[in-house]
C-alpha cells in the first residue's frame, strides 16, 4: 500500500495525503473522502511526507483515470499559478476545468502531447490595427497550432468573424466564461483534445484552452481585461508565456504599446510612430464654466475649447467622446447635518445616486438599495450628492448640444453617435465609430488616484484615445486626424503634454521609479484584507517580526500592503492560514500584484 498526494479544488495551499494500493500517475483523477464526503482530485505524485504516527491516513476511494488527462503544460502552469497568486493549485484547477471534468465525468481523448521545442519570443507594436491584424494573419497561415487571445470576447468575436475561409475552417471561437453553465466550455475542450482544431481564437480565458500550442498570439497585451479576475489577478499573457516557455513554443505580444513588463523584458527601443503634437490639446480647467447641478456639491468644468471644438466636430457631422470617470448623479450622498456619507450595507464602501437620485448603488459590489428619506446616523431629512457623474453630465451637456448619449453597460454601440458621455469604457467604441474628437474631463482626478498603477492607465487611456480605430492608409476615411483635448489644471499638464514624445520614454522614465521602490515588475505588491480585528493585529505582528515592512492605512480599513521581490517568506509566514485545519476558520484575503 503506497500513498499520494492529492489536490483538492478548495483553497487549501497543502496536497492531502492518502493510502492508495496503485499509485495513479501525476495530473490523473481521483475520488477521494473529504470529511463524511467524497470529493474528485488531482494526484500530484507519491507521497514523502513525514505524519506523525497517530494521524489516520484514509484510502482513495476510487481511481478515476489511469492516466494523465490534463496537458502537462496546463498542469505544470496551474500548479506555478497557485504558488505564485497565493491561493493554491486546486483553486487553479477549478477555475481552469469544465465542471464536468471536475464532477469525475470521463474523457476518451488523451491530453495533447508536444515534443519540446525551442522557445522564441516576436513582438508587432503598432498602432495601426490593418497592419498587427496582417502580422497575425501571416502567423496563422503558418503551419502548427496557434492559440491566440484578445482581451474581450467580443473583439475575438470580432476577430473570428473576419477571418479568410482558408483559415476558418480550422479555427474555433473559444466560449465566453459567461453563462455558458459549463456545457459549450465542456464541448470546446473535448473538440480541442481531439485534435480536430488547428487554431483556437479566445478572449483570456482561452489561455486555458488544452491545445498545446506550437504559436501563442496575444494581442493587446497591455490591456487591463487580461488580468483574470480576484482570486488570480495575474495577466493571461503571464500564464500564456508561462505554457510557451514549457512548451517550447513561439510567443507572440502584440498591440498600440507593450506592457511595462513586456518593454523590460525585450528591452525594446527605436519606436516610430508618435502622436502629433499639434493634435493634443491642454485645455487650462481654470478658466472655464463652472456648471452645477442641483442637489450635487461639485462642480463639472468646461473649458471654452471644449466647448467650442465639440461645437464644430458635430456641426461637420462627425462624432465625439467625452470622458468623466464618474458614473450616476453623484459619486457619493452625505448628509447635510452630520456629514455621514451613505455605505453599502454589505462591504461597508460608498455608494453613488443614480436615476435622478431615486436610488443608490454601491461603487464597489454593485449592491442596489432605495435612496432613504433620512440619515441613518441623524435622522435629518436633507441629503445631497458630492462629485456630479455622467448622469448630471448628461443634464449640463443639453443646455449646449441636441444629439446627447450617455455609453454604458446598458447602451448599445449601434445607437452611438453625436457626443457621447462616458466613462473611459467609451474609448471602446472608437473601432466602430471613429471619433474625431476624445476629451478628458478632469486628468487631475484619474492621476491623484492612489495606486501605484495610475501613472501607466492614464497613458495607457491617453494613447488608445489617440489611435484606436484609425488606419495607416492615408488615403482612408477612419485615418482622418483625431484630436485630444485634456482638461487640466496643473498636475496633469505636463503629463498630457507629453504624449507626443511616445511610449518609449514614458516607460524608461516610470520603470526607473518602480525600480526605486520595488514595485512591479520588479517586485510584488500585496494586498492583504483581514474583517477581524484581531486577525489583522496577529498578522501584522508575524510580518513584521520576520522583517517585512508593513504599509497600513489605519483607521477602519481592513486592508494592508506589503512589497517584496520574493513570494517566498510571505508564502511560508501566511501558509498555515490555508491549511485543512484552519479552512473552515477566518483568514486573511490576499491579492497579488506583479503587473
Amino acid at each position: 500500500m503506497g500513498r499520494v498526494d492529492v489536490i483538492l479544488t478548495w483553497p487549501l495551499w497543502e496536497a492531502l495525503c492518502y493510502e492508495c494500493e496503485v499509485i495513479p500517475p501525476e495530473g490523473s483523477r481521483v475520488r477521494v473522502p473529504v470529511g463524511k464526503s467524497y470529493r474528485v482530485g488531482f494526484v500530484l505524485g507519491e507521497s514523502h511526507k513525514e505524519l506523525a504516527a497517530n494521524i489516520e491516513i484514509k484510502q482513495v476511494q476510487e481511481i478515476i483515470d489511469t492516466q494523465r488527462v490534463i496537458d502537462l503544460d496546463i498542469w505544470r502552469m496551474a500548479l506555478w499559478a497557485g504558488r505564485v497568486c497565493m491561493c493554491g493549485a486546486g483553486e487553479v484547477l477549478k477555475l481552469i476545468l469544465p465542471k464536468k471534468f471536475l464532477s469525475g465525468e470521463r474523457l476518451e481523448a488523451p491530453p495533447n502531447s508536444a515534443l519540446k521545442k525551442i522557445f522564441k519570443e516576436s513582438h508587432c507594436f503598432n498602432p495601426f490595427d490593418s497592419e498587427r491584424v496582417n502580422f497575425y494573419l501571416d502567423a496563422l497561415t503558418r503551419p502548427g497550432r496557434v492559440l491566440m487571445m484578445l482581451p474581450t470576447h467580443e473583439r475575438a468575436k470580432s476577430f473570428f468573424a473576419n477571418l479568410p475561409k482558408c483559415l476558418k475552417s480550422d479555427a474555433i471561437l473559444w466560449p465566453s466564461s459567461v453563462n455558458n453553465n459549463g456545457v459549450k466550455l465542456w464541448e470546446a475542450w473535448k473538440l480541442a483534445l481531439s485534435k480536430q482544431v488547428r487554431i483556437i481564437i479566445a478572449a483570456p480565458n482561452g489561455v486555458f484552452a488544452p491545445l498545446s500550442p506550437d504559436r501563442f498570439i496575444v494581442e493587446d497585451e497591455a490591456n487591463p481585461s487580461y488580468v483574470i479576475p480576484y482570486m488570480l489577478n495575474i495577466s493571461a499573457r503571464s500564464l500564456a508565456g508561462y505554457r510557451a516557455k514549457f512548451l517550447g513554443s513561439e510567443f507572440i505580444t502584440g498591440g498600440s504599446m507593450p506592457s511595462l513588463k513586456t518593454f523590460a523584458r525585450l528591452k525594446l527601443s527605436g519606436q516610430v510612430n508618435k502622436p502629433d503634437r499639434k493634435n493634443i490639446i491642454i485645455a487650462d480647467m481654470n478658466i472655464s464654466h463652472k456648471e452645477e447641478s442641483r442637489g450635487i456639491k461639485g462642480v463639472i468644468n468646461l473649458t471654452r475649447s471644449l466647448i467650442k471644438r465639440t461645437y464644430k466636430s458635430l456641426a461637420d457631422n462627425k462624432n465625439v467622446i467625452w470622458i468623466l470617470n464618474r458614473l450616476g448623479d453623484a459619486s457619493e450622498v452625505f448628509c447635510g447635518n452630520c456629514g455621514e456619507s451613505i455605505r453599502c450595507p454589505k462591504c461597508n464602501n460608498l455608494m453613488r445616486s443614480e436615476s435622478e437620485g431615486r436610488i443608490l448603488k454601491c461603487r464597489v459590489c454593485g449592491c442596489v438599495m432605495n435612496m432613504p428619506d433620512k440619515c441613518h446616523h441623524c435622522g435629518f431629512d436633507l441629503l445631497s450628492g458630492r462629485r456630479p457623474g455622467l448622469e448630471a453630465l448628461f443634464e449640463i451637456a443639453k443646455k449646449y448640444y441636441d444629439d446627447v448619449h450617455i455609453y454604458d453597460s446598458k447602451s448599445s454601440i449601434h445607437d452611438m453617435h453625436g457626443l457621447i458621455l462616458s466613462t473611459e469604457r467609451g474609448l471602446e467604441l472608437c473601432r466602430k465609430i471613429n471619433p474625431e474628437l476624445i476629451a478628458w474631463l478632469d486628468l487631475d482626478t484619474e492621476l491623484s488616484r492612489p495606486d501605484y498603477n495610475t501613472r501607466f492607465k492614464v497613458f495607457a487611456n491617453l494613447w488608445d484615445s489617440y489611435w484606436d480605430g484609425r488606419d495607416s492608409d492615408s488615403e482612408s476615411d477612419s485615418n482622418s486626424e483625431r484630436k485630444i483635448l485634456i482638461q487640466t489644471r496643473k498636475s496633469g499638464r505636463i503629463f498630457a503634454g507629453s504624449l507626443h514624445e511616445g511610449w518609449e520614454k514614458f516607460f524608461i522614465d516610470e520603470l526607473r521609479i518602480r525600480e526605486e521602490y520595488m514595485l512591479p515588475p520588479f517586485g510584488f505588491m500585496i494586498e492583504i484584507s483581514c474583517t477581524d480585528k484581531n486577525l489583522r493585529e496577529h498578522v501584522i505582528n508575524i510580518l513584521d517580526s520576520e522583517g517585512l515592512f508593513v504599509m497600513d492605512p489605519g483607521g477602519e480599513s481592513k486592508k494592508f500592503y506589503v512589497n517584496t521581490k520574493s513570494l517566498d517568506l510571505i508564502h511560508r509566514v501566511l501558509e498555515p492560514f490555508y491549511s485543512l485545519r484552519t479552512l473552515t476558520k477566518n483568514r486573511p484575503d490576499i491579492l497579488i500584484r506583479s503587473e
